[in-house]
């Protein structure tokens, strides 16, 4: 009975010891693996690792050109009262398309731009009607047709003068919805101008100068811009003067592409200087000063030089000068903790004027008789005159969570001029109106910032013609109540949806 049972417990034992060796010869084994894997570990730059990374996503983030859309479908319901003669009025959709473009290759150089499509609905046939249409200071801020156009395309370069950062700027400038006025476009992020006196596309450049560390003074800075509204240069392909003649002879031209022409169109420049005297978030305080040289008027001359009955040619021609400025202030955020309502509005108030300076005589067409005369005039005055323009709002928060509420008001006098031809209203700009303009909108977040629309009325109370005009004799200032032909007032009605990515 022993002998059965000390038989099977010795080979049980005996299977148990032989388990045990593999087992332990399995375990030496992995132990040599693992001291092999931590010997090759040890030899890893990890910091070498860590830098290629970062290189890596450095790249990924900077060394490409990031995209925005910016979309809007819109109807304005338009209508015009005229002195004398039937009112006008119109219906018209739109589309509105920014493509925006972002690159930052190094830490002190960023390039930015965007192309602009706005057309009408099923295009137009005004295009080949109006030699203005396309014209650079507004082509992408007017509907039109469906052409791709440039809106913006510039680079930054940041650097450092001592205790002063500046920034250096060269390109087609972002000068359109600017300072007070991208509040009614309902873009977070002004522009570069004080949009009650300067609303337009132009090339150029600027240099800005940062003094809040210099002077204590929250904000403060100095920006010098420079820009060209007009060349004058001659088209590559010359046009033919006067007429072939019998026997196909063709008359001579002669062939100096972007030469100066032979009118008397000239080089339209601009210098300006923005100043922003203060910002600390919730008060903000900026003037601008600016001269424009070569200002430029429509001049008439007749095809044979006398009769108007076979027609008459209009060019461009440089009547003089112009100076203005202005002093401007917004408030984010009424009071202090006084409610959450008044903290979450804004209030802003501006004063602009302009100068004018004439040059000289030009010709001018006077009637529909074949009559032709000359002046001495800029505005219609051969003397400098002076106008001036008020621009006040307010926006507030709504009944509903993200709905904001706008009012505004302007007020330009008889010989108020500004470069406002950007401005993104069918009935003209309103900034530009001798006489008073009134506007409402409503803007509401359907799919947080991404899908807003917004709802506008404008309402444009004019005192005199010429608003939003040339420099010229079509600037000229005439009472509306006695001018036949004048618009008296001006109404836009506009619905739109936007989409932002």
């Amino acid at each position: 009975m022993i002998k059965k049972i000390i038989l099977p417990l010795c080979l049980a034992l005996s299977y148990v010891s032989g388990a045990d060796d593999s087992l332990r010869q399995e375990i030496e084994a992995l132990k040599a693996q693992m001291a092999e894997l931590k010997n090759a570990q040890s030899k890893i730059n990890i910091d070498a690792l860590k830098a290629q990374i970062s290189e890596v996503k450095a790249h990924d983030a900077n060394d490409n050109i990031k995209w925005s859309v910016d979309l809007r479908t819109s109807y304005d319901a338009i209508d015009y009262k005229i002195k004398g003669l039937s009112d006008q009025d119109n219906g018209v959709w739109t589309n509105k398309l920014i493509l925006g473009m972002a690159a930052q290759p190094s830490d002190n150089l960023v390039f930015k731009g965007s192309l602009g499509v706005y057309s009408m609905f099923g295009n137009n046939s005004s295009t080949g009607m109006n030699p203005y249409s396309n014209m650079n200071w507004y082509s992408s801020e007017s509907p039109d047709d469906n052409t791709i156009r440039l809106r913006e395309a510039y680079f930054l370069y940041f650097g450092n003068m001592g205790d002063i950062p500046y920034t250096a700027s060269f390109g087609r400038r972002p000068s359109v919805d600017g300072f007070l006025t991208n509040l009614r476009a309902d873009n977070e992020n002004p522009a570069s101008p004080i949009g009650h006196n300067i609303n337009m596309e132009f090339d150029g450049a600027s240099f800005k100068f940062d003094l809040d560390k210099l002077t204590g003074v929250s904000g403060m800075y100095v920006k010098l811009c420079l820009g060209r509204g007009n060349s004058n240069a001659d088209a590559k392909y010359p046009t033919f003067t006067g007429y072939p003649i019998m026997g196909g002879v063709m008359p001579s031209a002669t062939q100096t592409p972007y030469a100066k022409t032979d009118s008397d169109s000239a080089n339209m420049d601009l210098a300006g200087l923005i100043f922003q005297i203060y910002d600390n978030g919730q008060y903000k305080v900026m003037a601008n000063a600016f001269k424009g040289w070569n200002m430029m008027g429509a001049d008439f001359s007749y095809y044979n030089g006398t009769n108007g009955s076979a027609g008459y040619n209009v060019s461009m021609t440089d009547v003089g000068d112009l100076t203005g400025g202005a002093l401007s202030l917004q408030v984010n955020g009424i009071g202090d903790g006084i409610s959450d309502f008044l903290d979450d509005s804004i209030f802003f108030a501006s004063y602009a004027f302009s100068r004018t300076d004439p040059k000289g005589k030009h010709s001018v067409f006077v009637d529909n008789m074949g009559t032709l005369g000359t002046t001495e005039e800029m505005l219609g005055s051969a003397d400098s005159e002076t106008g001036f323009s008020i621009y006040t709002g307010i926006q507030i928060p709504s009944f509903f969570e993200g709905h904001r509420l706008g009012l505004e008001y302007n007020h330009g006098s008889k010989y108020w001029r500004s470069f406002t031809y950007g401005e993104d209203t069918l009935v003209g700009s309103k900034l530009a109106a001798r006489g008073d303009a009134y506007e409402i909108y409503y803007t509401l977040p359907l799919v947080g910032k991404n899908l807003t629309a917004q709802l506008s009325y404008l309402y444009i109370d004019y005192d005199y013609t010429g608003s939003d005009m040339f420099f010229g004799s079509t600037g000229t200032p005439q009472d509306v109540d006695k001018t036949a032909g004048a618009v008296k007032s001006a109404q836009n009605v506009r619905a739109s949806l936007r989409y932002r990515y």
